[in-house]
């Protein structure tokens, strides 16, 4: 069982190449210039950005939360910040979606309709981020 846990725990890994692509989209506007793209190709750069995003988070969910730090015990081991971070954590999702479902079916706009599966895919990374921060803090409430 322990190797399962390592093989999930160096996949985890793999959200840090998706954060450097998620990066080099959000920052090739600046780099080629604000007056190369229009607006419609930014809209497109941060749509891919959000997607890479998404499956960053989704990796990050992967890894071992055994592993306890400083940060750690001082939002997690103390029940009113763990419970901050949590309401935080679901507001944040709950405004992503709240976002992604305004302009997936309340815009005209077709790039915002695109954009919304970028923010669906951000917000679904954004969930299991929630789980993992549940059983850290169940992990560190329990000790």
């Amino acid at each position: 069982m322990e190797k399962i846990f390592r093989i999930f725990h160096y996949a985890s890994f793999l959200q840090y190449p998706f954060l450097g692509l998620a990066l080099f989209y959000c920052y090739k506007p600046i780099f080629k210039g604000l007056n190369y793209f229009d607006t419609d190709a930014i809209i497109d750069l941060y749509n891919t950005s959000l997607l890479f995003l998404g499956i960053a988070l989704s990796f990050t969910s992967l890894a071992d939360i055994r592993k306890r730090t400083k940060l750690g015990d001082h939002i997690f081991g103390n029940k009113k910040r763990a419970r901050k971070w949590l309401i935080y954590m679901c507001s944040l999702i709950i405004i992503i979606f709240g976002f992604a479902i305004f302009c997936k079916f309340f815009t005209n706009n077709e790039k915002l309709e695109n954009l919304s599966i970028g923010l669906f895919v951000l917000g679904i990374g954004m969930l299991g981020l929630l789980r993992m921060n549940i059983e850290i803090i169940k992990s560190y409430q329990n000790e």
